[in-house]
């Protein structure tokens, strides 16, 4: 019999961390034995989770430097900047690193200067790897494994059909909406500021840009360029991203189809929306509160609008770092994601 996989989740009072803990609770191969935040320290797990409406009160909240060893897998859902700062004692605690925050997902030290300052004090950064799990095979060699940002992630699923196949010229334009848990529990907009409201977030510079750019040219030899802005929506959770992009010459809407049909098709949580009438577009109300992913594309002449939606909680972040976990071990990558198939419809 297996010995059941032990767990700490860092950062566990926030959106992503009580996610994953959501998730692998009921997993029986699974043994969550360190939830940290440093604020909360010494108050009951699963009282403060009251969505999960359970008696089991045993579990308290740590802060981190009491992490022992001995623990197989490590997920980090600290605050970007924070992770550096514990890095190099963490990472010989556990086999891996699952790690859902910002830092380390960049290698080059300008972009790191700009964006994540604080990975510059560690140089973990350099032996970690970036993995989206439909698209990279797992690094079992590697202490940090590193999740794609959420807005960042949809628009690579709206885009790699397109760049992968060399469909499209290399000038794109993204706009990325989400919601208002994106901005995590210490956001600076009020509710006064967001409700009944779409506003600009960030029309630019944000840090997932230049994300977007190196996992196109690390996984196809791409170099694009990007404009990319995001916008504030009245919703609690949720991420559509809309991609304009230009067919190149001798370039089809059928040659469009076929590459997202074949590229999507295999993939257990990608649902590539060929009928592109009526209720078949994508939407961020039938992915909610899932892993999956809604994504189509609409030509017109040369003009391609390619469209993903995603929960930013599930699989722009804590549903990833689940799917890393079940490829590093092994398991059915549906294992513990499957009962999220359907959105909270109507």
């Amino acid at each position: 019999m297996r010995t059941k996989i032990k767990v700490a989740i860092l950062g566990g009072s926030g959106f992503v961390g009580m996610e994953i803990y959501r998730i692998l609770k009921n997993q029986p191969e699974v043994s969550i034995e360190f939830v940290s935040s440093e604020s909360l320290a010494g108050q009951s797990v699963e009282k403060y989770y009251r969505v999960l409406n359970s008696k089991n009160r045993q579990l308290k909240f740590k802060p981190v430097h009491e992490l022992t060893h001995g623990f197989d897998v490590i997920f980090s859902c600290l605050p970007t900047g924070v992770l550096p700062t514990y890095i190099d004692d963490i990472k010989a605690k556990a086999l891996v690193v699952f790690n859902v925050s910002g830092d380390f997902r960049l290698k080059e030290r300008d972009h790191l200067e700009k964006y994540y300052p604080q990975s510059l004090k560690a140089d973990s950064y350099l032996a970690s790897q970036y993995f989206i799990p439909e698209f990279h095979q797992i690094d079992r060699n590697a202490k940090i494994i590193n999740l794609p940002g959420c807005m960042a992630v949809a628009s690579i699923y709206s885009l790699y059909p397109l760049v992968k196949h060399q469909l499209i010229e290399n000038r794109v334009v993204i706009d990325a909406k989400t919601g208002s848990s994106g901005g995590g529990k210490k956001s600076s907009e009020t509710h006064a500021e967001r409700a009944h409201n779409i506003r600009p977030h960030k029309v630019h510079g944000h840090r997932h840009q230049p994300e977007i750019i190196h996992a196109f040219r690390d996984m196809c030899g791409a170099v694009l360029e990007l404009q990319f802005s995001t916008y504030s929506l009245d919703l609690p959770r949720g991420i559509m991203v809309t991609a304009y992009s230009q067919l190149k010459e001798n370039i089809s809407e059928l040659d469009v189809k076929r590459s997202f049909y074949r590229d999507f098709k295999p993939l257990t949580f990608i649902d590539y929306l060929k009928d592109s009438g009526g209720r078949f577009n994508p939407m961020i109300k039938s992915t909610a509160g899932t892993n999956r992913v809604e994504v189509a594309a609409y030509v017109d002449g040369k003009n391609c609008v390619s469209i993903c939606t995603l929960d930013n909680m599930i699989k722009g972040a804590a549903g990833q770092a689940i799917q890393a976990f079940n490829q590093f071990f092994d398991y059915p990558e549906y294992q513990s994601l499957n009962f999220q198939n359907e959105g909270m419809w109507p």
